[in-house]
């Protein structure tokens, strides 16, 4: 079986979620990818990835509506907002075989404080394939964006995608 991979970025609405895609891929208008995959450069180096910026929930659509019957991308980059139906999205890629790269914004950009998991979406996710981390999203993306870029760069040559 293929190795897929998920590097998802959960958080409230306006907690940096579309900042990080932005400083990812160093563009101020970046949006999601339409049925297609782009290049990523990571250091001189590219991979393929496909880009859901505004997540399923904000959108109300189905993860599988977005990318589409058939289409089969090895990296997705995906917005997920901090609701109880980010399960659904999460289970999607699950059951396709990815693994779960996500990184929690708690807080977020625009949020008050720290706030805890009250809808107990974290132990769920941790049953999964995964690995999650809570990243500050009142700062600068820079040092996550840096954890992303190396993660990937790292799954992409150990997985021949780059």
């Amino acid at each position: 079986m293929e190795k897929k991979l998920l590097i998802a970025i959960l958080g409230n609405r306006n907690s940096g979620k579309s900042e990080t895609w932005k400083s990812l891929f160093n563009d101020p208008n970046i949006r999601t990818a339409q049925k297609s995959e782009r290049d990523l450069n990571l250091e001189e180096i590219y991979t393929k990835v496909f880009l859901i910026n505004g997540s399923p929930q904000e959108r109300d659509k189905n993860v599988e509506d977005i990318i589409q019957v058939g289409y089969n991308p090895n990296i997705v980059l995906c917005s997920i907002q901090y609701k109880r139906s980010a399960l659904d999205t999460l289970n999607f890629f699950e059951e396709k075989g990815y693994f779960i790269y996500l990184h929690w914004l708690n807080p977020g950009f625009s949020d008050s404080g720290e706030y805890q998991d009250e809808l107990g979406i974290i132990p769920e996710i941790l049953k999964m394939n995964s690995i999650i981390g809570k990243r500050d999203g009142k700062i600068s993306a820079s040092n996550r964006v840096k954890e992303i870029r190396d993660f990937l760069k790292d799954w992409s040559k150990r997985n021949a995608l780059i």
